[in-house]
């Protein structure tokens, strides 16, 4: 939370340094950017949901109920996956990134801001060292990256990025989690198959990577909102 306050209290400085306010990245209380986050949060989630089913249909195991889990508090969890999310994007599609845009261009901006984001998870993931998972998270991570760039390029706001982020993140740790710290855990049997590399990433990961492309393909055809503003100053002044 700290992180949080620190990132915003800095975007804010740097902002009004330009003469300009948290409004630029899309930070307002309003009903449009609270349907972003809302259709975000939910479009993911629906997916990281039936991904969870498909992968216990597969592996032959259910998912019940976390005992452990049975006084944990929704709003708490909501709320603390809503942390790490914002501190991301913040980080990551805040105001470097819509800096990057208005120095770079759109497209060269988001590939940038893709490529640190898939860097990043280098350290979070523990992978760094291992080459060959080292480019698997770049790719993999880096397209989640592309695309929670464009979302935030196209509509001018952090909302839809932070929805999209934080639905996946939400029902992937605090929902169906395997380590047992969700609301449900996996519970194996002697049906029970234990996929190989190949196979969790046939069921798991390429329906996200084809889910990344889409989103980024269709946002990719929309104008850029990021930027878009000051430039039509630039040539009005003229």
């Amino acid at each position: 939370m700290i992180g949080n306050f620190l990132l915003l209290l800095a975007s804010w400085l740097l902002l009004r340094l330009e003469k300009k306010n948290l409004r630029v990245l899309g930070l307002s209380p309003t009903v449009e950017r609270g349907f972003e986050i809302l259709l975000g949060f939910l479009v993911t989630a629906f997916l990281a949901i039936l991904l969870a089913l498909l992968l216990a249909f597969v592996a032959q195991f259910v998912w019940l109920p976390n005992e452990s889990m049975l006084n944990s508090i929704v709003f708490r969890d909501l709320f603390n996956s809503f942390q790490t999310v914002f501190y991301e994007e913040l980080l990551f599609r805040g105001y470097l990134l819509y800096k990057a845009i208005t120095l770079l261009g759109d497209r060269k901006a988001n590939m940038l801001s893709a490529v640190a984001f898939g860097m990043y998870h280098w350290f979070s993931f523990g992978v760094f060292g291992n080459p060959l998972l080292m480019l698997w998270v770049l790719f993999y991570m880096g397209l989640w990256g592309l695309m929670l760039a464009y979302a935030y390029s196209r509509t001018g706001s952090l909302a839809l990025p932070i929805g999209l982020h934080w639905g996946w993140y939400f029902i992937q740790h605090h929902v169906f989690n395997e380590q047992g710290s969700g609301f449900f855990t996996a519970v194996t049997n002697i049906h029970t198959m234990y996929l190989s590399n190949l196979e969790s990433m046939l069921y798991l990961r390429l329906p996200i990577i084809a889910f990344s492309v889409i989103l980024v393909v269709f946002l990719a055809k929309l104008k850029p909102k990021v930027g878009k503003v000051s430039k039509i100053k630039s040539k009005v002044s003229r």
